[in-house]
């Protein structure tokens, strides 16, 4: 035989292999999380993602960053010359939104005229689970029973 372990010992070396490749997997996840959480994006990218949450105005629901119009590439001009000014990504939004109004915006935020935009799909799947649960507590009557 090949196995230079000793009797009863295989099992738990194989435990201890399996628990140890687990840990190592986990704090590399957990690395890999943390660093993508907290590092820091290049100016591109954060460009990149400030373009994908402003509309275009010229374009129906498009981005700013997917549009062909120069309408657009001038807005994405304006973003990356406030991001290499330091601005923050809520001072660039901002910026954007006093100017359009919150309909420039990909994703409406959660306040004022809004909220309804938010809150209907909410009540329709509340009131559609409301209405399938009523019926299905109705007696099913059969037309032999009046007989």
């Amino acid at each position: 035989m090949s196995d230079s372990s000793t009797p009863g010992r295989p099992a738990m070396d194989n435990k201890l292999r399996t628990f140890a490749g687990w840990a190592v997997t986990l704090v590399l996840a957990t690395v890999v999380v943390v660093g993508l959480v907290i590092g820091d994006s290049a100016p591109q990218d954060r460009v990149d993602a400030l373009g994908s949450r402003i509309k275009c105005p010229v374009c129906q629901g498009e981005a700013i960053g997917d549009s062909p119009s120069e309408t657009a590439r001038a807005m994405v001009e304006i973003v990356a010359e406030k991001v290499a000014a330091g601005e923050t990504d809520g001072q660039i939004v901002n910026y954007f939104t006093a100017r359009f109004g919150d309909g420039i915006l990909l994703d409406p935020p959660f306040a004022g005229r809004t909220l309804l935009v938010w809150l209907l799909p909410v009540a329709a799947v509340a009131g559609g689970i409301w209405m399938i649960l009523r019926r299905r507590r109705q007696p099913v009557t059969t037309g032999s029973e009046h007989d």
